[in-house]
Formats: structure tokens, sequence, C-alpha cells
């Protein structure tokens, strides 16, 4: 499978961006796409070669014993993917999640905007 690009992820980020908002994305969320696109890119890398070898490898120690080792790329994995899902959270794209950030329809400007539920969430509240 070919790897997506740089580019290929922006262009995806944005229109993922567009679809959880329901506007383009604004010109000073560039460098935030770009880095967090970036990142994805690095991911799929450190991911394949992951899958290209053993997750654990015999190796001599300095006693000349053997020991298994694990790949040496799993810790930058993790880092990366924190990192990533950190950026996504920035891009509005994830959150910690509680339940009215599930529900909470940005597109219409959230639950604020439905003032009948607001009086009635109000009054359940007296």
């Amino acid at each position: 499978m070919k790897e997506k690009t740089v580019h290929s992820y922006e262009l995806e980020l944005k229109r993922m961006i567009r679809e959880r908002t329901g506007r383009k994305a604004e010109t000073w969320l560039n460098p935030q796409i770009h880095a967090t696109a970036s990142n994805m890119a690095m991911l799929d890398k450190i991911f394949n070669e992951i899958q290209a070898t053993d997750l654990t490898s015999i190796v001599t120690g300095s006693m000349s014993q053997q020991k298994t080792e694990v790949t040496p790329l799993l810790p930058y994995y993790d880092k990366i993917n924190r990192t990533l899902l950190d950026q996504l959270q920035a891009l509005g794209l994830n959150y910690n999640i509680t339940p009215r950030k599930v529900t909470e329809n940005t597109k219409q400007g959230g639950s604020d905007q439905d003032t009948l539920l607001q009086a009635l969430n109000d009054a359940r509240n007296l």
C-alpha cells in the first residue's frame, strides 16, 4: 500500500475540519494542520517499519548472555501517537470526551443555540 503524503494528510485534515465545523479551516490553522499532517505521515512510516520486522529480537549482552530486546521504534511510535492525539484535539477533531462534547453540534453553534432545551435543563435544575 502506498503511503500517504503530508500534503494528502493536510487535505484530509482540512476536510475533517470542514465536516466538523461546517466551515473552511481558518488560515491561521495552517501551521497546526501541517504539523499534524507531518506527524501522521511519520507515524505511518514508523508503523510500517515495525510491521516489517519482528517486535523482539535476541541479542548478545555485554557478558555474552542472550537477551530479548523489543524494537527501539516502539517508544517513538507511542510518543508520536500521543502527540498526534493532542494535535487532533487542538484542531477540534477529538477531545477529552464528555457527553456534551459528543452530542454538541458545532455546525449550528452548539447546544446553546437550542433555547427550549436550555430552558428545560434550567427548569430541571431548580
